[in-house]
């Protein structure tokens, strides 16, 4: 028979939680969310550059909140490509994510892909099973999730 209460429990919990949330600078990872969302935002620039040059797609930014356990609200920018009449978005999803430094949703009218970033270098999740198969991002690996998300 369990000799601690629910309220010892909690109590903790509670306590725990606390002491590590003063041990992590939690503004510091937000702000590293937001470089690696610039960097990765200016390197799918410079992959696009010449087809941005010839106006067969158009870049543009949009604003959105996002709110994390511990971190709190903090407004992020979303890209959104636009390919004739279709539009595809990178959407941040946030920083706290399990094993990485942060997600971006690419969002597509046939589905999703996710890119991540660890050790400051992004990658796109090419499949989830039966293990995640993670490919640096490239011009290649870009175009390859480009098609899995649009439409030919």
């Amino acid at each position: 028979m369990p000799t601690e209460t629910l309220s010892d429990f909690f109590r903790q919990k509670q306590s725990k939680s606390a002491a590590a949330s003063t041990a992590i600078d939690w503004g510091q990872r937000r702000r590293e969310l937001v470089e690696h969302l610039e960097e990765l935002y200016k390197t799918i620039e410079q992959y696009l550059a010449q087809s941005i040059r010839e106006r067969s797609v158009s870049v543009s930014y949009s604003t959105k909140p996002i709110t994390e356990d511990h971190i709190g609200t903090y407004e992020v920018r979303e890209m959104v490509l636009q390919v004739g009449d279709e539009r595809v978005v990178f959407s941040p999803k946030g920083r706290n994510i399990a094993g990485v430094g942060g997600r971006v949703d690419l969002r597509g009218p046939l589905g999703e892909r996710t890119l991540v970033v660890q050790d400051g270098k992004w990658s796109i999740i090419m499949s989830r099973t039966p293990t995640p198969k993670l490919v640096p991002l490239d011009p290649d690996s870009l175009l390859s999730a480009l098609q899995g998300v649009m439409t030919l």
